[in-house]
């Protein structure tokens, strides 16, 4: 990987980098949302939840698009769902019983 793409690559982790901004997109992979269903489902408060959404729509994960006075949520592009079920993969490799890695 070039240096670019590496430095790239490490904006985009760092802007996921947090168990709201995680949970944002998962459930934005199930479908559009609006900002009060995001910050109902993960148990958090409003303003928190517009700073991450920022931090996201900054990035380039998330579009936001008004409608009268709701905020829909959206991926803007679904290919960084492929990601999530990686990290979920290796992360279940990681946290498996040592007896079951052991019958390998």
């Amino acid at each position: 990987m070039e240096e670019e793409k590496r430095d790239a690559a490490a904006e985009v982790l760092k802007a996921l980098a947090h168990p709201v901004r995680l949970g944002v997109v998962e459930l934005l992979g199930e479908g559009e949302k609006t900002v009060t269903e995001l910050y109902s489902a993960l148990e958090c408060s409003q303003p928190l939840m517009s700073h991450q959404l920022s931090v996201l729509r900054n990035r380039g994960l998330i579009e936001i698009r008004r409608e009268g006075s709701l905020k829909y949520c959206s991926l803007r592009d679904r290919r960084i769902l492929r990601l999530f079920e990686c990290l979920n993969s290796h992360l279940e490799e990681i946290t498996e019983p040592k007896e079951r890695k052991g019958a390998r």
